[in-house]
């Protein structure tokens, strides 16, 4: 199942400080769905708000959930996700812009910049954003299964010997 476009204008989102939201299923989004364990029935909701400030300048702000089943990578048993993001782009006009402003310092207090366009398409930033917001190693807060030898917290004593004792009885000698 593909996604359906869902164009709006950024330029009047912005000017009019309008805000837009919506869902739609998760299964039309392939490449946040790509290596991920099989997803049904889900839903990703969003909303995109426009806002101007004071010096003329536009921005959106773009926040997106939804609720994805990933494979715990410590116990390898499957978990339930809430994946949410916000993110507040500048609006520019030109490639240009955004070249000059990557050029400078790299702060990370100064929104991204966007290329704002009159049919931009939501759904795909949508995407993007979701799969930025994606866990690079999944796991669980807290493993309900995991095997015996990894339940023991470091730095306990199993009962083996350590391989160093030796070593400490020669130090003595």
């Amino acid at each position: 199942m593909r996604k359906a476009a869902l164009t709006v204008d950024t330029w009047e989102l912005a000017r009019l400080v309008q805000e837009q939201h919506g869902e739609a299923p998760l299964a039309g989004f392939s490449r946040l769905l790509e290596g991920l364990p099989e997803q049904t029935g889900r839903v990703v909701s969003w909303s995109v708000s426009g806002e101007t400030n004071t010096l003329g300048q536009c921005f959106m702000t773009l926040r997106a959930r939804v609720d994805v089943t990933l494979e715990c990578q410590r116990c390898l048993s499957m978990f339930d996700y809430s994946l949410q993001m916000e993110n507040r782009l500048r609006l520019v006009e030109t490639e240009a812009e955004i070249e000059a402003e990557e050029a400078g310092v790299d702060d990370p207090d100064i929104p991204d910049h966007l290329l704002g366009s009159s049919f931009f398409d939501v759904l795909e930033l949508v995407e993007d954003e979701l799969i930025l917001a994606l866990p690079y190693v999944p796991k669980h807060e807290v493993c309900p299964s995991l095997p015996q030898e990894l339940e023991t917290p470091e730095g306990s004593d199993t009962g083996r010997p350590s391989p160093f004792a030796v070593l400490a009885k020669l130090k003595k000698d």
